[in-house]
């Protein structure tokens, strides 16, 4: 993964210290030198692939990130409640430095392959989480039969596209909730109760 050898430091240490740079700077900061400079070794001397190096450390970050939604909405006891907890997940904007990292890291991946599998990878986490809670609900008879997939793809999508909005200051006031459950009512039913119905008006 990180080339031949790397003198003076421990691949953990490279990859360690890479995160770290990835999750405060960004994809873009993520440079041979920026390495180098952190881990106190001279730059000619860090004999690594920094391709391979950002797609590790975007697969660190993004692998733990996944696993701890999934942990908070599989921690409710039904179907009901873990979709709750996903719509206020993805309800909730996320920061600017968050979605310029997204979209870095999307733009990077067009011409680091190692990359590339990695968002790739990240995305079919989100997706499948997303269709494994339409699915719960619908065989527990709490939502409608429909193509989670399908639907997980449509809900997704949705967030992505206002989050692509909100990094321009376009339509940045848009009332997240309000979207996701008129897809959600029009798509499953939303057999869950009055509170996400009111989000209508």
């Amino acid at each position: 993964m990180l080339g031949r050898r790397a003198q003076a430091v421990q691949e953990e240490d490279i990859l360690r210290t890479a995160t770290e740079i990835l999750g405060t700077a960004g994809p873009i900061a993520l440079t041979r030198g920026r390495l180098a400079a952190a881990l106190g070794t001279p730059e000619q001397r860090l004999d690594v692939d920094m391709d391979a190096v950002l797609a590790e450390a975007y697969r660190t970050l993004s692998t733990a990130e996944s696993a701890q939604v999934k942990r908070t909405i599989l921690a409710n006891p039904s179907p009901v409640e873990q979709m709750r907890a996903l719509l206020a997940v993805l309800a909730t904007p996320p920061d600017d430095d968050s979605d310029a990292f997204r979209l870095e890291a999307w733009s990077l991946a067009r011409s680091n392959p190692a990359l590339r599998s990695a968002v790739q990878d990240s995305a079919a986490a989100w997706h499948a989480l997303v269709a494994s809670v339409i699915r719960r609900g619908a065989r527990s008879g709490e939502f409608l039969e429909t193509d989670a997939d399908e639907v997980a793809t449509h809900v997704i999508s949705l967030i992505e596209g206002i989050n692509s909005y909100q990094l321009i200051g376009y339509h940045a006031d848009v009332d997240r909730m309000r979207l996701l459950t008129r897809v959600l009512k029009a798509e499953l039913g939303m057999l869950w109760g009055p509170d996400l119905t009111d989000a209508l008006g």
